[in-house]
């Protein structure tokens, strides 16, 4: 995989530091570039429902994959073939620092497909912005609000001496704090809290846990334990079983690139449903999966923790799981927060044919 950050966005799209524009700015970059039939479709005109080729698409990534989302590399990679897209490897794979430096490196043209936190797609289309949503690669997570001892419980977070720490409004991160903290009844969200620090990585999230840089913070499972052997660490809440219609992370695109290349998104989807039901259905192709794919597996205890979590759970999406609930759910949540400020549906944030497709083509 290569790691993008903001200055090296800059760089190869040849905006200058006054020319990286935020999420509410994007609009005018999409005018400015990538705007084109060729670009936007990343060939020649085709018809609206494809012409039927299957390209090696351009995926951007938010953040480096983990063992509880293996799906959105494990798919094309493992699984794609089987679906007649071109052999892709890790390095067919770009991770950005931050959702808004990939949102707009989709604008200008450098990626085609966007994986990312469900809010962050969905922010960029309640901008007006031309993006829609065909398939999940993880619909919950092993997330944990993890906390040190000065935390007994999540009401303690509006303490003005407790530092929680989050990532941006609108990233996984926080929309994932924001459900739990919802789900358990706690009577504030992330904007109420008094002392908060943005750290976008959690496994830097982690860390600062572990040295008393924070005393609160949204972690995976493994990242939770590592920080444990600096700093007594426990659990206040965990997303996979407080939140049962999250929808976590999903692969969006612009509706012209999805006209253009139906088969293309279909055969993604279907790789991601395939490897999900593989990486399910047997630890040692999940072991070997993660130890192929992942820069830093988990050492073999925390793997079966986070395996058992998958196992029991709603976490991978076996049967496509693009469902009208999960979504209206994330569009209430995101209203709730106070991020989605227009009248989004379902049915404007979905396209749902790369789905039918790909059920399609798995034979359900």
């Amino acid at each position: 995989m290569v790691d993008v950050n903001r200055r090296e966005f800059l760089r190869r799209s040849g905006m200058g530091a006054g020319g990286l524009v935020m999420l509410g700015g994007l609009s005018s970059l999409l005018a400015a570039c990538g705007d084109s039939e060729d670009d936007a479709g990343g060939g020649a005109k085709n018809s609206a429902s494809g012409d039927g080729a299957i390209v090696k698409p351009k995926i951007g990534l938010s953040s480096t994959p983990q063992a509880s989302y293996l799906p959105v590399i494990s798919g094309p990679i493992l699984a794609g073939a089987q679906f007649k897209l071109p052999k892709m490897t890790i390095d067919d794979f770009t991770i950005f620092d931050s959702s808004t430096t990939l949102s707009q490196s989709a604008l200008s043209g450098q990626v085609q497909i966007v994986g990312q936190s469900t809010m962050a797609n969905l922010l960029l289309i309640d901008k007006g912005l031309p993006f829609k949503l065909f398939t999940p690669y993880t619909l919950s997570d092993d997330f944990v609000i993890a906390a040190n001892t000065k935390v007994k419980s999540l009401a303690d977070m509006k303490n003005p001496s407790i530092v929680v720490a989050s990532d941006s409004p609108g990233g996984a991160g926080t929309t994932i704090m924001d459900a739990m903290l919802k789900a358990n009844n706690a009577g504030f969200l992330m904007a109420d809290v008094p002392k908060k620090v943005v750290i976008e990585s959690s496994g830097e999230r982690a860390s600062a846990l572990g040295s008393g840089d924070a005393d609160v913070t949204i972690i995976h499972v493994p990242q939770a334990t590592k920080a444990g052997k600096t700093a007594d660490v426990h659990i206040l809440a965990r997303l996979w079983e407080d939140v049962p219609s999250f929808l976590k992370e999903t692969y969006a695109a612009r509706s012209d690139w999805l006209d253009k290349n139906m088969e293309t998104a279909a055969a993604v989807t279907a790789s991601v449903i395939q490897s999900s039901r593989d990486l399910k259905a047997n630890y040692g192709a999940f072991d070997s999966a993660v130890k192929q794919l992942m820069e830093e597996p988990p050492d073999e205890a925390d793997l079966k923790t986070v395996y058992d979590i998958i196992q029991n759970n709603d976490l991978y999406p076996v049967n496509g799981d693009l469902t009208d609930e999960r979504t209206q759910y994330m569009i209430d949540l995101g209203k709730e927060e106070g991020l989605i400020k227009s009248d989004l549906t379902p049915d404007k944030v979905l396209d749902r044919r790369p789905m039918e497709r790909a059920m399609q083509l798995l034979g359900n």
